[in-house]
């Protein structure tokens, strides 16, 4: 589901996902969360032969890169699930930030830097083990436009963790009935991937996205004030 070019084509410039965690705060225009996500799309395609049907298992806590993988999967067509979905048993791929949390993972893994300027986990000090894939690499060699087959709304693009199934359509629709066209929501941070989809459902309505790890609801409102948005509770 190509759900970042019609924000382009109004308006590339302006902020669409804003990140408050501990190493900062990090802003990506419509332009730029569109070249991460076509990188993502890509390399699910191209190195990981995925498609629509296919499944990947996202466990990483609330920051842009995350996010942005998320929308490169849906890019290419591909679903995204918490690792306590039935869906997980079936996912072709882990993405994640502590590989040492699934010891047991038999699929491919992919380990996401925390850096907030997307290195590499060894390029920011970190080891990676044997078998585990350092993703920031593999993404930097993408593509910056979405070269795969095109996917419609109709693509499923959550397993959640109850074991239900989201189409495009669906996400579409629950954020119409949530946010006004043009929401800026501010949040706290996401505990699992249903709620990292959440967080982005205001992009279907052409709107913005800031997540903040500090979820005090003073300090939210303060970052509501300053970003000019609007709070989401939980």
């Amino acid at each position: 589901m190509d759900l970042l070019s019609p924000i382009l084509r109004t308006d590339a410039a302006s902020p669409r996902l804003t990140t408050y965690t501990d190493a900062g705060r990090m802003e990506l225009s419509a332009a730029t969360l569109a070249n991460w996500a076509a990188k993502g799309g890509n390399l699910m395609v191209g190195h990981l032969g995925l498609g629509p049907g296919d499944v990947v298992a996202v466990d990483a806590p609330t920051d842009w890169m995350p996010a942005a993988l998320v929308v490169g999967c849906w890019r290419a067509g591909v679903a995204v699930c918490s690792t306590s979905s039935p869906a997980a048993g079936s996912a072709a791929a882990l993405l994640t930030t502590d590989p040492d949390a699934h010891p047991d993972w038999d699929t491919e893994v992919l380990q996401l830097s925390t850096d907030p300027f997307g290195r590499g986990v060894a390029e920011a000090g970190g080891e990676v083990e044997f078998g585990v894939t350092d993703l920031s690499p593999e993404l930097r060699v993408q593509g910056d436009r979405y070269a795969g087959p095109k996917t419609g709304e109709d693509a499923v693009l959550l397993h959640t963790a109850d074991g239900g199934q989201v189409t495009g359509a669906d996400l579409r629709q629950r954020a119409a009935g949530l946010f006004s066209p043009g929401t800026r929501s501010v949040t706290g941070p996401w505990d699992d991937t249903d709620g990292l989809v959440t967080t982005l459902l205001p992009l279907f309505v052409d709107g913005s996205v800031v997540v903040s790890t500090d979820d005090d609801p003073s300090r939210l409102e303060h970052l509501a004030a300053t970003e000019l948005g609007t709070v989401t509770p939980r």
